[in-house]
Order: C-alpha cells, then sequence, then structure tokens
C-alpha cells in the first residue's frame, strides 16, 4: 500500500499507539527544504521566580545569566526593563506575575488574575483564528512549582478573559504520555484494559510502531537519507527520554489490567504532588540535581513536541513566583557554591536567602533556575530542521522574571530568544516597560500584541536596534 505523505505524518502502530514525526523536507509545501513559510510558527514564554537584581544582571555571563550564554548569538537580552505599571494587588509576586507576558496590568483582588491573554494565546489566535489545525496539543504548560495559594503564582499562560490557562505539568511522565504516551486523546474510543496492559508491558511507545517504522526507513521508503538519519535522531531521542523513565525488570506491579510497569518520576513524588506550598520546615524538599534532571526530561520532551508539530505554543515555569521549595546539595557554580541543605535546612529560599537578601547565595540560586530553564533551550537548539536552521532559531522564546531585587519591581530581567533573525542579539540597558518587549517581538511576526486595544494610556517604545530590519 502506497503511504501519502501528509504534513502531519505519524507512526501508528498496535493498539492506536502514535508518534509524530519531526518537520521533514518531504512534508514542506513543494517539497522544498529552504521555503521558510513551511515552518510554522511557535512562541514559548518561560520565567523563573523570586527575581534578578541590576548588580546580578549587570554581571552578564559571569553571574547567574552564565546559563543563557550559549544562545548568546540568538538572544536579546534586556537589563533595563520596568514592570511596576503592570503592578496590581497583593504580594509583590502576586501583583507583578500576572503581567508578565500579557503586558497589562494586573486585574486585581481578589484573586489577582490577568487582564487579557498572554502573548502565546495572541499569538495562536491571530495566526489561527479557526484554531491550530492538525496539532494534538495546540499549547501546554510545564515546569516546577510548588505554592499554589494564589493563581499567578504558578501560571503564566491566561486566556482571552484574563482566566488562568492549564497549570503547569510537573511530572515529565505525565509530559511524556500527553506528547508521546500513544494513548487515545478522546473521540478515537478508549482502550481496553487488555490493550492498554499489553501497551505498557511493551514498555515502550517505539516498539508499538516498529512495522510502521521499518517502512520509512526501508529500500522503498519515500524519505530521502538525510530525512531517514533526521527520523533515526529523532526516534533515539524519544528513547532516550523513555529509558531514562523506564522501570526495572523487576519493576512491576499487579493490577486489573495485569502486571503494568511503575513508570518512574525523579523522586521524591511528594513534590510534584504538593497541593501547596508553606513557608517553614513543612515546605516540599527535593533535592537541586532531581529538580534539575526533572527539568532536563521536560525540556527535552518539549523540545521533541515542538519539533513533530505536537504542540506549538508554550509555558515552562522554572520555580514560581515566591516558590516556597526548600532545595539540598551542595550547589557549585560560577566561582563560588552554597550547601543548600544548610541554608534551606529549616525555610524556603524565598524567606531564607531573598527576604533576608544573601547575595551570594542568591546569584548561585538564581543560575540554577536559570539552568534548569537553558535545558530546554539547548534541545531546542540541537534539532535542525528543514530549512537548514534550528528549532531554537525557528521559534519565539519570551523569557522573563517577575521583578529586580528582593521583591522590588524595578529594573527586571527579560530576555528575547530565536526568532528567526528578526531581532538583533545582544545586551539593552534602554529603559522599557514589559509590553515594550512583548508589542516589538510580537510585530516582528506581524502579529498585532493587541496591548494598546487593551490598555488605551499604553503607547509603544521603539527599541533602539532590536528588530532586524
Amino acid at each position: 500500500m502506497t503511504r501519502r505523505l501528509t504534513r502531519r505524518a505519524v507512526l501508528r502502530g498496535a493498539g492506536g499507539a502514535a508518534v509524530a514525526l519531526p518537520l521533514l523536507p518531504e512534508f514542506m509545501p513543494r517539497a522544498s527544504a529552504d521555503l521558510e513559510d513551511a515552518i510554522p510558527c511557535r512562541l514559548l514564554t518561560m520565567t523563573f521566580g523570586l527575581g534578578l537584581s541590576p548588580e546580578l544582571a549587570a554581571e552578564q555571563f559571569g553571574g547567574p545569566l552564565q546559563a543563557l550564554e550559549p544562545f548568546a548569538s540568538k538572544a536579546a537580552l534586556f537589563t533595563g526593563v520596568d514592570p511596576s505599571p503592570l503592578e496590581g494587588t497583593g504580594t509583590p509576586h502576586y501583583r507583578i506575575a500576572a503581567g508578565l507576558f500579557t503586558g497589562v496590568p494586573q486585574a486585581g483582588s481578589p484573586n489577582y488574575l490577568a487582564a487579557g491573554p498572554s502573548m502565546e494565546q495572541v499569538m495562536k489566535r491571530a495566526l489561527h483564528p479557526g484554531g491550530v489545525p492538525n496539532v494534538q496539543v495546540p499549547e501546554l504548560s510545564v515546569g516546577l512549582w510548588s505554592n499554589t495559594g494564589c493563581v499567578a503564582a504558578f501560571t503564566r499562560s491566561w486566556n482571552d478573559d484574563g482566566s488562568p490557562g492549564m497549570r503547569p505539568i510537573r511530572r515529565p511522565t505525565a509530559l511524556f504520555e500527553t506528547l508521546f504516551g500513544g494513548l487515545p486523546k478522546g473521540g478515537g474510543g478508549e482502550l481496553t484494559p487488555e490493550d492498554r496492559a499489553r501497551l505498557h508491558q511493551q514498555r515502550s511507545v517505539l516498539d508499538a510502531v516498529l512495522e510502521d517504522y521499518e517502512h520509512y526507513a526501508g529500500p522503498n521508503s519515500p524519505l530521502g537519507a538525510r530525512s531517514k538519519a533526521r527520523v533515526d535522531a529523532h526516534l533515539s531521542a524519544i528513547r532516550d527520554v523513555e529509558t531514562q523513565l523506564a522501570p526495572t525488570e523487576d519493576d512491576l506491579q499487579p493490577t486489573d489490567c495485569g502486571l503494568l510497569p511503575v513508570v518512574r518520576d525523579p523522586e521524591p513524588y511528594s513534590f510534584y504532588d504538593a497541593k501547596s506550598g508553606t513557608a517553614g520546615a513543612g515546605a516540599p524538599q527535593i533535592d537541586w540535581q532531581v529538580a534539575h534532571s526533572a527539568m532536563a526530561l521536560i525540556g527535552q520532551l518539549m523540545a521533541l513536541g515542538i519539533s513533530c508539530d505536537t504542540v506549538r505554543f508554550g509555558s515552562m515555569l522554572s520555580l514560581g513566583a515566591g516558590e516556597y521549595i526548600r532545595f539540598a546539595g551542595e550547589y557549585a557554580a560560577i566561582g563560588d557554591s552554597v550547601d543548600f541543605s544548610q541554608v534551606l535546612a529549616t525555610n524556603t529560599a524565598h524567606d531564607a536567602i531573598f527576604h533576608n537578601y544573601t547575595p551570594d547565595a542568591v546569584r548561585l540560586h538564581q543560575h540554577m533556575s536559570l539552568s534548569m530553564l537553558a535545558e530546554t533551550l539547548a534541545h531546542m537548539d540541537a534539532i535542525e530542521e528543514p530549512n537548514g536552521r534550528t528549532l531554537l532559531d525557528n521559534a519565539l522564546v519570551l523569557l522573563a522574571t517577575e521583578y529586580g531585587e528582593n521583591h522590588t519591581a524595578a529594573p527586571a530581567f527579560h530576555a528575547v530568544i530565536g526568532g528567526g533573525d528578526r531581532f538583533n542579539p545582544g545586551w539593552y540597558d534602554q529603559a522599557l516597560i514589559p509590553s515594550d518587549v512583548y508589542h516589538q517581538a510580537m510585530a516582528a511576526y506581524d502579529v498585532d500584541s493587541g496591548i494598546p486595544k487593551r490598555w488605551a494610556e499604553y503607547v509603544p517604545q521603539e527599541i533602539a536596534g532590536f528588530r532586524n530590519v
């Protein structure tokens, strides 16, 4: 049977299992590898909590921002952003957090919600007013967070009316199943218990699609040699993630469906399941290396999902506003080290090293937070797409934190990464507000950010040298 190549090509296997393939020249309109508009627009927002002081930002790549240095050639970094015009009510975290990536002042108490949609929603709606076609999961929120006392503490994705989007997925295994689990996502019927058990016992979604893969890899494949190699690399990356998540052969548990493997997230599981972060010794504790491993897996999965067009728009959180997490273990970077087990033994980073402002510990803590997000950027930058650029080049990444030094609004740090040469990389110290950055980043894609319509007093400020026009 001849298999027609479509824009949404997947490997399909037993029990409904499906693995989306990356974008390949053979899937592009007119099979043109250099057709720029064949690559869809993607937008990913990234945020880290607890702020970055002007002094730490002034260190540039010698301080916490060192984690972004590998992407310096494709990053515009803003150190003079004042988010105070977006402030609302509540704690410093809540006052500003709902303005991040929306560009309009927070809606106010009692819920501290946003007053409009976040930028990934604006781009999605502008480019796809009828909905994103043929994409399994149009948008996702992912990341590590704990404090659930206020939705603005962990949500950076906001709907048109300012209501919160989905809560960020914390478990890598849950994200894996969402993107690559191969289970029906509604409309296709549910698997029987026997089929579900069989799929789990196969251990890998790749095993379930082996026959289809052999067709694409074989002599009668419609793919060229380079595309075959890309498919192999893509599936190897999925296998690599599965290997990190998979249980041992002995790690099986009996259920009504038979013996099912226990899929592992980096422990402790209580960290992912914490209902609410609190101050003091009651806050969830996790070794920083475990948190880093979890975020690295999440980042790898997001990069794979974007590369095969399973998801296009997303929000990533590396520790929420206020945080309320106690890290453990010694962290060493940028010429210094801190023993989190000691300084956070009885209190959270929010209270122990930010409220009491311990610059050396804060410096390393924020380096850790940014390094978690940098894992995603690295995975995106390692994936080559049909136009010869990397996935990071072909995406727009907006990165920010909620305020400057120790709960004061200004100046704060923002970055625009990727953008396909629409922007000039480098350091920008011009006095701006977040809305200026968002407006010009979106305008480069011929998308009106909508900020002037929702905030009549705002007039976008031109950023000198930012746009590559």
